[in-house]
């Protein structure tokens, strides 16, 4: 991908969402100047790219781990009120991330308004790739920003609870939050259109078969099994299992890799947060982000499983400091998959078990990830194992091939959804209710208008 192209008047602000195309009397070019053709406008996505692989670089995954129960408490900083669950609307770094997230959607629909105004010459097959891209990017952005800023899908029977601003449009005057069912209903209806408009190859660029596997996980977060199912059937036989235990040492050469954000090296570090968070330097001391002792312990817990080398443990037995590290970020630079057959393997056993449909396609899923992890078939689900084993298989896999990429919190409160539908505390999130107020993050000040209602502060029980 290309490195960023400034256009200077699209130089956007980043910490808020609200600046406008500023224009200047003199050392400024127009818009009109400066965006003249498909060039330019290409280079704007170029540029939409390259903001979004720094932003996924492991820094949005780490907020989300931050709120459930993979990490240990940090030592001090931004990051301590996120994992006590406190946040208010003073919080930059959580404003930050807020404003860069919305940042880039302002691009992609600037690109988008232009593709479509009769003003640049745009083949045809031209607009409708560019326009699918947009729409794959921005529904992976709404969908990133609901998931942290909302309480999930089906925290109410109609999910008529407050979502997010939906911005689909160059504009930046104060919106509403829309439901989180009109969000769903949004992300669904951008991959659908990323879906019938991107190409089967486009390089390192967004897929029709990207734009799926989004949808799927989507689909998989609304509890919506039958789309999942759906979904994952027409895509895993495209593709074939990776032996490699570690999907960022191989993820652009992976046989899995559906979609990923390409490093070229130290300076253009796709994986930067991820190893700058997690990287253990001197084996005699612990990452700055620590594990908690739950993933430790259960990652651990059997040797034959291969992943278990992943981690590493500091002060063993001292009960006052014992940590726990993870090395499988322990690179210079990483090139970071986003979307990969694992993935659909594990939604698909998920899916199908708790549906208890096509058992034996189920426990296949599963038993290709642990084979993998064990390099044999001794740990092997058997055959007749039970459905709701099943479930229980799949989502420890889950736990286990995913740590800190941010899945494991949104897992939580999907089973809540599912498993604890009144939050009568029978699924927690650390020792928390999966709906309690703590677990969605507080908005910047700088949306507050009186349009837009702000979520509940007070933390967790």
């Amino acid at each position: 991908m290309k490195k960023l192209l400034l256009i200077s008047v699209l130089l956007l602000t980043l910490g808020s969402c609200r600046k406008w195309l500023e224009v200047y009397p003199e050392g400024v070019q127009l818009e009109t100047d400066a965006v003249k053709d498909l060039t330019d406008l290409k280079n704007i996505l170029n540029a939409s790219y390259d903001a979004m692989a720094n932003h996924y670089n492991g820094r949005i995954q780490f907020f989300n781990e931050l709120l459930g129960d993979n990490l240990e408490k940090p030592q001090s900083g931004f990051t301590v009120p996120v994992y006590q669950r406190t946040t208010n609307f003073f919080n930059s770094d959580v404003g930050g991330l807020y404003g860069d997230m919305y940042a880039v959607v302002f691009r992609l629909n600037y690109v988008l308004a232009r593709l479509n105004d009769n003003t640049i010459v745009v083949d045809d097959a031209t607009k409708i790739r560019m326009t699918g891209e947009i729409k794959f990017l921005r529904a992976m952005l709404h969908f990133d920003i609901v998931k942290l800023w909302a309480q999930p899908y089906g925290a109410t029977s109609d999910n008529s609870h407050l979502g997010i601003v939906i911005r689909n449009e160059v504009d930046t005057k104060p919106k509403a939050r829309a439901t989180v069912a009109a969000t769903y209903e949004f992300i669904i209806g951008d991959l659908t259109e990323a879906i019938a408009s991107l190409p089967d190859v486009n390089g390192n660029y967004a897929t029709k078969d990207a734009a799926n596997a989004l949808l799927a996980k989507v689909y998989f977060q609304m509890n919506n099994y039958e789309k999942v199912k759906e979904i994952c059937n027409v895509l895993i036989p495209k593709y074939t299992m990776d032996t490699t235990l570690n999907r960022f040492e191989n993820a652009l050469t992976s046989s899995e890799k559906i979609f990923s954000f390409v490093s070229t090296g130290v300076g253009d570090n796709r994986a930067a947060t991820y190893i700058n968070n997690f990287r253990i330097v001197n084996p005699s001391n612990p990452s700055p982000n620590r594990l908690s002792k739950s993933l430790y312990y259960e990652a651990t817990a059997d040797t034959a499983d291969k992943r278990s080398k992943y981690y590493a443990i500091f002060n063993a037995g001292d009960a006052t400091a014992e940590t726990y590290g993870i090395t499988k970020f322990n690179a210079d630079f990483l090139s970071n998959p986003i979307l990969y057959v694992s993935q659909l393997k594990l939604m698909r056993a998920e899916a199908l078990a708790i549906t208890n449909a096509d058992l034996q396609t189920a426990i296949g899923d599963v038993n290709d990830i642990i084979q993998r992890a064990y390099g044999s078939a001794i740990a092997n689900l058997p055959t007749n194992t039970p459905a709701a084993d099943v479930i229980v298989m799949a989502r420890k896999q889950r736990r286990l091939e995913f740590p800190c990429e941010g899945v494991r919190v949104h897992d939580l409160k999907r089973i809540g959804v599912k498993e604890d539908p009144t939050g009568s505390g029978t699924v927690l999130i650390r020792n928390s209710k999966w709906n309690c107020p703590g677990l969605a993050l507080q908005f910047p000040v700088n949306e507050k208008t009186s349009l837009f209602q702000f979520n509940p502060e007070g933390g967790c029980e």
